[in-house]
């Protein structure tokens, strides 16, 4: 009696060879049922067998996939049952002694704010040019002249044109009433002056404006910003003294309005300090703001956000900032800020915005990889072309996610619970500074432990914090980032943080006439004085040009060190660091549009080329590639389907402790029970090395035709190996790697060694019907099924040499992405020179993989395989059903080589099936005498599976049928459906032939005493009623004469369906009698006499051809019985008992 050791993924047993004997199984689980449900990779250890003095003939991977609890999924979703949709169930085992390797590349260089490949640099430092038009007005003469002076103080103010800056602007209002009582007039004004108290200063772009309003006073959180008139815009010397503005154009006072006067200016490079003479009045007259600075970012830099004072951030939280975003950059991957927990998980992210155009808010999550979220597309004009603020709130207590757009609400969402945990922070990047860099102007950025209301977000987005603010104690952070020099920013709360610049973060500053936010108010005002009159002028347009220094560059230059023979990554090293300037010279319109390009010195050029290096791991062996089946209305029954795979290649893995892990998608989407049987003895040869040639990725179609991904890579073959093999395991993804099938090749040492076509046809697949798209054809792999395998000799190259494998696709289009798994094995020579194994039953079975054409009444199938080195030549084969003391014997005889197998049909007569059962059968076969000699091994000779009968039928019933509306040609409409029945030697009986589509049809069939098959075929692979065609639905069914339904066959079976039964006709004493009845005449005309022992029949019945009762007439003589048939018309008749078991064909002419 064979030996069963089951070893527990959670213990470790130590192996006695001497215990275990030739045809023993140890069984190793892993995964099972039990297992709780979680995400990412299913992941546990097991421990196999590592006796050295232990060899198996075998080791076989028992995969087992049920719905979760045995449950029927009726309602969709991927968390019930089995789920919904079909995703990838790669199964891996790990092996930490073996090092697998993915050639990545890097850039030689990385240049800020740089994306092509040719850089020419100047070391010094280079100016883009603004060109600007400015009128100016000449006074050549003075006709007349009033002259209104508001103001009579001394104050010297620094405010009004603060020109020791590089920008400002200011607004003063003046009332109707001071004009009124100072005598101006309802007419034009045609310049201002202002008192200079300070000499040698000047403010450049110097732009004056006015306009009426009926404010009476000016509000800093509210400034003004459109309607004014410009009337001055020059750049302008400020001498000691009055200085006189005259206007281009005349301003036209209604004299009921007050006035509001603008300054602003921009000096690229700052003058002297500015004083002009003023007065104090009562009220808030004057505005003032210099507040232009901001950071810009480069699609490289970021900012290091200190959270020393964020550990009370849980369950609410507020960020905000001003941003003008890089309309040549955006939309792209970015996030402008993102956080983490202490585990390395994201608790905040802004995505602002993704390639997509979306906006995303992730705030909170639950300890996993798993966090809230609230997404809305936004136009390009809502986060570039200008300022805009906003703001992001969460409340954790509401489940309230919340965006802001300049105060108003954007976008929100409900539900969302996920607590907050703080560990570190980064502003313009993802929170590792490593990518998702954003592009832009940034300001003003601050965070509260509390989710901010509307109004207070609002109302305090144009000015600076201070303690005023309703919500001041929970401000844990405020960088206004308007220092304007250096590489850090200062935290304006009482922490007093630092944060640090990463990368080349330029400082920037607005335009005088473009600062629109942090307006101070004042009481101070300057006298001025306005001028009304008649003068001889002269308009003056000057084209004046600004410089501004361009954006440096951050160029570092890498190199590679490898780290050859190790676990870790090759080293990418920073070989140098400069800062350089582009050697180009923009010169743009007012607008910031460019009108040339032009060249400039180059002191250097830099060519950036790609690096390549390795990055490693652990070796990963992908053991299966399995698809998960689409899950609603599917059951797999309490036990779940199980497959059964040949493992043995990977016996030098398959040793001690290892990982074993499941990903790519459908882990978790069903019960899992994972077993690896392993069955002692010796195999047909040794497996000596299992290699990775490639590390298993999902890659683009391009990646792999350009060498970037499973490019050509030397394997030094094993010396002592004597054969090798290639397997390869490929599926592809994506909308045309999916479903369009492409030919792949392998190649050694430049010449082709295997060349085939991924593609998988589904609509013969046993788990079948599927709540999906089932039945399409794939790139290699099926819902529900197992990867195709591709497995090549190649024991022509020479051992112990160096053999380059190159791998590549020959076409692709649009998102073809494939998974490629490739190994090389390495065997021994043959352990046996005469030996011969039973590699499989494929009929009676009940595995799954068989299921379709399974359960049989017909001749049995079984492959054979040559496990020796000579030549098998024949075979004894003996065969039998449950304990059955009587075997039958089949000779083969043929030609195999070493490893080739075929496919046997047994014969079968009625002795096989004789000690059959209703169910719990098993049909055994057993080889021996291979070439009429001692077979050298004979634990591989037996073979052993279940098998359920088939159902046994009355020797005539009716097809019932109803096609559908597919057809094979629409001039014909002709069915894609037909159907025929076979006998056991695969004569075909009955056939539907060519039948019309959309149409009912009803054909009695009649059978003697024997096994049968009925095949459908679909000429469209997608059976008779399946949901995602246009066909419509139709059926097949069989039905007993007279009676109820014998069978009805599911209309989604896709490309065909193989049904065998059986006929017994001699079921009862009372058919055996029946069986001496005789008919006369026939065929008749108008009467039937049916002669023979009629003592136990009560009733005769005669039926047409579709099953319909058209005469019945009850026995009145034991031994004859004359029916009257004269009111039949012209046909087949078939005639019945009582007990409904069919006689006779009766015709009538």
């Amino acid at each position: 009696m064979k030996n069963r050791i089951l070893l527990l993924a959670t213990l470790i047993f130590t192996f006695n060879a001497f215990s275990q004997s030739p045809g023993d199984t140890i069984v190793v689980q892993t995964f099972d049922y039990s297992m709780t449900y979680s995400s990412g990779d299913r992941d546990t250890i097991a421990h196999f067998p590592n006796d050295p003095n232990l060899t198996f003939e075998k080791i076989i991977m028992s995969y087992n996939m049920r719905c979760k609890d045995a449950l029927v999924n009726t309602s969709g979703g991927n968390g019930v049952a089995c789920g919904e949709w079909d995703y990838s169930c790669n199964t891996y085992i790990h092996d930490s002694s073996r090092v697998d390797s993915i050639k990545s590349i890097y850039s030689s260089h990385s240049i800020s704010n740089f994306s092509g490949t040719t850089y020419n640099y100047s070391a010094s430092p280079i100016y883009n040019y603004t060109q600007y038009v400015q009128n100016s007005t000449i006074i050549s003469s003075v006709l007349s002249e009033d002259t209104t002076s508001i103001g009579l103080g001394v104050d010297s103010l620094d405010f009004v044109l603060s020109t020791s800056l590089k920008s400002h602007k200011s607004q003063f209002l003046y009332k109707a009433s001071e004009l009124f009582n100072l005598g101006f007039i309802n007419d034009s004004i045609n310049a201002l002056s202002l008192n200079i108290l300070s000499t040698n200063s000047y403010a450049n772009f110097l732009s004056i404006k006015l306009k009426l309003t009926s404010d009476t006073l000016l509000d800093a959180y509210n400034h003004h910003t459109n309607g004014f008139t410009e009337v001055y815009y020059a750049n302008t010397n400020l001498s000691n003294g009055i200085n006189k503005f005259h206007f281009s154009i005349p301003f036209l006072w209604d004299s009921v309005s007050n006035i509001v006067v603008e300054f602003s200016f921009t000096n690229s490079i700052p003058s002297l300090p500015s004083l002009v003479e003023g007065e104090q009045t009562n009220e808030d007259f004057s505005l003032y703001s210099s507040d232009g600075n901001h950071i810009t970012v480069n699609s490289s830099e970021s900012i290091d956000i200190p959270v020393f004072a964020m550990g009370n951030i849980s369950d609410e939280v507020t960020v905000s900032f001003w941003i003008n975003g890089d309309e040549n950059v955006l939309p792209q991957n970015t996030s402008i800020l993102e956080a983490y927990d202490l585990n390395g998980k994201r608790t905040l992210n802004i995505h602002f915005p993704w390639s997509n155009g979306r906006i995303y808010w992730d705030c909170g999550n639950s300890g996993t990889t798993s966090y809230d979220r609230i997404d809305k597309v936004a136009s390009i004009s809502e986060y570039t072309g200008g300022w805009s603020h906003w703001a992001f709130t969460k409340n954790t207590n509401t489940g309230s996610l919340k965006i802001y757009r300049n105060g108003q609400l954007w976008h929100s969402g409900t539900g969302h619970t996920k607590t907050i945990d703080i560990a570190s922070m980064k502003l313009a990047s993802e929170g590792n500074a490593n990518g998702s860099f954003w592009d832009g102007n940034i300001k003003e950025f601050r965070v509260f432990d509390k989710e901010l209301s509307q109004s207070a977000v609002s109302n305090w987005m144009n000015q600076r914090i201070d303690n005023t603010h309703p919500d001041y104690a929970n401000l844990v952070a405020h960088y206004p980032l308007n220092e304007g020099v250096g590489t850090t920013s200062s935290d304006q709360t009482l922490n007093q943080q630092t944060a640090n610049f990463l990368g080349n973060v330029v400082w920037n500053y607005d335009r005088g006439h473009n600062i629109n936010q942090f307006f101070t108010s004042s009481t101070f005002r300057p006298n001025i004085s306005f001028y009304q009159g008649q003068y001889i002028s002269t308009a003056i347009t000057n084209t004046v040009l600004d410089s501004l220094i361009t954006t440096s560059n951050t160029v570092k230059e890498y190199d590679i060190v490898p780290n050859w023979g190790t676990l870790q990554n090759d080293s990418i090293a920073t070989i140098s660091i400069n800062t350089y300037w582009e050697s180009i010279s923009y010169l743009f319109d007012a607008n910031g549009n460019v009108i040339s390009s032009n060249p400039t010195n180059i002191d250097g050029t830099i060519n950036i080329t790609d690096l390549t290096y390795y990055r490693r791991y652990p070796m990963a062996f992908q053991i299966m590639s399995f698809v998960t089946p689409y899950g609603i209305g599917l059951d797999l029954g309490a036990n779940g389907k199980t497959w059964y795979f040949d493992m043995t290649d990977y016996a030098p893995i398959f040793k001690g402790q290892k990982r074993i892990t499941m990903n790519a998608g459908g882990q978790w989407q069903e019960d899992m029970d994972i077993k690896f049987l392993f069955i002692v003895g010796t195999p047909p040869r040794d497996v000596l090395e299992m290699q990775n040639i490639w590390r298993v990725e999902s890659k683009n179609y391009t990646q792999i035709q350009n060498d970037d991904a499973f490019e050509p890579r030397s394997h030094i073959l094993l010396p002592n190996a004597d054969n090798f093999k290639l397997r390869t395991v490929i599926t592809g993804h994506g909308q045309q790697g999916e479903f369009n099938p492409q030919f792949h090749k392998i190649e050694v040492n430049g010449v082709v060694a295997d060349n085939w076509k991924v593609w998988k046809e589904c609509s013969e697949n046993p788990i079948f019907p599927q709540g999906g798209t089932w039945i399409y054809d794939r790139a290699g792999w099926c819902p529900g099924m197992a990867t195709d395998l591709q497995e090549v000799d190649v024991s022509y190259l020479s051992a112990g040499q160096s053999h380059l494998f190159d791998y590549n696709i020959n076409g692709g289009s649009g998102t073809s992405n494939y998974w490629v798994s490739s190994q090389l094995v390495s065997y021994g020579i043959p352990n046996f020179t005469l030996d011969a194994a039973i590699m499989d039953i494929l009929s009676p079975t009940n595995k799954v993989n068989y299921k379709k054409e399974n359960p049989v009444c017909s001749k049995p199938k079984i492959i054979i395989q040559n496990t020796g080195s000579d030549v098998l030549t024949s075979l004894t084969i003996k065969y039998w059903i449950n304990n059955s003391p009587n075997k039958e014997t089949y000779i083969w005889n043929g030609n195999l080589n070493f490893l080739e197998t075929e496919t046997i049909t047994l014969p079968d007569p009625s002795s096989l099936w004789i000690n059959m059962t209703s169910n719990g059968n098993n049909f055994h076969v057993e080889i021996s005498d291979p070439n009429s000699s001692t077979d050298q091994y004979i634990h591989n000779n037996n073979s052993s599976t279940s098998f359920e009968p088939v159902p046994q039928y009355p020797n005539s019933f009716t097809v019932w049928t109803k096609t559908n509306s597919g057809v094979t040609n629409n001039f014909t409409q002709i069915s894609e459906t037909s159907w025929e029945f076979l006998d056991n030697n695969g004569v075909a009986l009955f056939a539907s032939g060519d039948i019309v589509s959309n149409t009912q049809f009803r054909d009695t069939v009649v059978f003697d005493k024997g096994c049968y098959t009925f095949r459908v075929t679909d000429a469209d692979d997608d059976g008779i009623d399946f949901w995602a065609n246009n066909d419509g639905a139709g059926y097949l069914k069989f039905r007993e004469i007279g009676a109820s339904w014998l069978h009805s066959f599911e209309g989604d079976f896709g490309r065909f369906i193989h049904y065998e039964f059986s006929v017994d006709e001699l079921l009862s004493e009372e058919g055996m009698e029946i069986l001496n009845l005789d008919i006369f005449p026939n065929p008749a005309t108008n009467e039937i006499f049916v002669n023979g022992n009629l003592s136990k029949i009560k009733k005769l019945i005669i039926t047409d051809n579709v099953g319909r009762v058209v005469l019945t007439r009850e026995v009145e003589n034991s031994t004859t019985q004359r029916i009257d048939v004269s009111t039949l018309s012209k046909g087949i008749y078939f005639l019945s008992t009582n007990n409904n078991a069919t006689l006779k064909k009766i015709v009538i002419q």
